[in-house]
């Protein structure tokens, strides 16, 4: 288990050692969604010189998100039993490993293996971080990891810049240039990797580390409020990674807005969330954090309604923008919550247990879309399925708001 580093009083968010570390944790997580988010926007380019196939290239997503998913419960496990700074300095070692390996990829199995860890790496970093920062913070904790996911969010932002910059390097070039857009998020995080060896104060520690699935599992599931809460995050999780995918082929196809228009639309996602998850960690370190999640839901429902209703471009905007304001305001706000409720000693394995699953089960919320759209035609009629998601999410929180669970 980490070492206890809360000594300054104040719980500051970016003064001190806590705040220190808090916001290079922040930029590491920043560094680690550009090169991840990366991959896809640079998938045409990637596809083309290596020849691959749309089954291939989505394969190869899956991989990332596949081993992203399963990297979750061993990270917050291993951070628990050894400490925070062993593994996420091998996570981002992973991480830059795999990012450096994609650089110089010539065969679909080395971008497999690439892309295998990345998800490691990325999965390794998540559950270590948010432990660590509940080692640090119980008044600020939904702040402190409103921090993280907006610092995430504006990673996706950064990986569009760098996207946009590839693809023009083929205009200009005359050829693909996108092995360079991934040299400067190697660098940076071989800068984090540094900085967090020379800042932490924890030692590093090795042992030998049971994953004990058996009674982890046992704990975190016989508690009903938890199960109740794990399927309203499956429903988030499955609404997020779906509506992230597929927002863009639904402006161009079913809106009928330019490439420019689209790529406007689909930024705003990201940027909002930037805000937005500040905001909501704000607001609920200072109410009930149940609360501020229900809400959290039901206005995202409300902006993929928007949506859905109307065709004019300024109007499709607002609907992004009011989902954007709602749903990325869930995570921090429910993770606080939720390391509330997980024993000190095995929060990290536990929250990564949890963690595991909904990401697992919402990776396929992507493949939902895409059957509804193949057979019915209708990008638009998959998303009715995720107002129905967000709603049934926040329903069944507001039932355990209700309840004496």
């Amino acid at each position: 288990m980490s070492i206890d580093s809360t000594n300054v009083p104040e719980e500051s968010l970016l003064r001190g050692y806590t705040g220190k570390i808090s916001l290079l944790l922040a930029f590491g997580w920043l560094m680690i969604m550009s090169g991840r988010s990366l991959l896809p926007a640079l998938l045409p380019l990637i596809s083309i010189e290596l020849s691959l196939t749309p089954d291939k290239a989505g394969f190869a997503l899956t991989v990332v998100w596949l081993f992203y998913s399963i990297a979750q419960y061993p990270g917050g496990r291993f951070s628990d039993q050894l400490s925070r700074k062993t593994v996420l300095v091998f996570s981002l070692c992973a991480l830059v490993l795999g990012l450096a390996l994609l650089t110089q990829t010539q065969s679909y199995l080395q971008f497999l293996a690439a892309g295998a860890l990345l998800g490691v790496g990325a999965g390794g970093y998540f559950c270590p971080t948010r432990a660590l920062l509940s080692d640090f913070y119980s008044k600020k904790r939904g702040q402190a990891f409103g921090i993280q996911v907006a610092s995430g969010r504006t990673g996706s932002a950064v990986a569009a810049l760098f996207g946009g910059v590839a693809l023009g390097g083929v205009a200009i070039l005359g050829g693909p240039f996108w092995r360079e857009a991934f040299f400067p998020v190697i660098l940076l995080l071989i800068c984090v990797i540094f900085l967090l060896h020379k800042w932490s104060k924890e030692p590093y520690k090795f042992s030998r580390v049971s994953l004990d699935l058996g009674s982890t599992g046992s704990r975190v599931f016989r508690n009903k409020k938890i199960r109740l809460i794990l399927i309203a995050y499956i429903f988030f999780a499955i609404t997020s990674q779906a509506f992230s995918s597929f927002l863009p082929t639904f402006l161009l196809i079913e809106r009928g807005f330019s490439t420019t228009l689209t790529s406007i639309g689909f930024a705003t996602l990201f940027l909002v969330g930037v805000p937005s998850t500040l905001l909501g960690g704000f607001i609920g370190d200072r109410f009930s954090r149940m609360y501020v999640t229900i809400a959290a839901l039901f206005i995202g429902a409300i902006g993929l309604i928007i949506l859905l209703l109307f065709e004019s471009p300024a109007l499709v905007i607002f609907g992004i923008i009011v989902y954007a304001l709602g749903t990325w305001a869930f995570p921090p706000v429910m993770q606080s919550y939720l390391f509330e409720l997980f024993p000190e000693d095995t929060v990290g394995g536990d929250f990564g247990a949890l963690k595991t699953i909904y990401t697992g089960v919402g990776s396929f919320g992507s493949t939902y879309v895409g059957i509804v759209a193949a057979y019915y035609g209708s990008y638009g009629l998959a998303f009715v399925g995720l107002i129905v998601a967000l709603l049934l999410g926040s329903s069944i929180l507001f039932s355990i708001s209700r309840s004496k669970l």
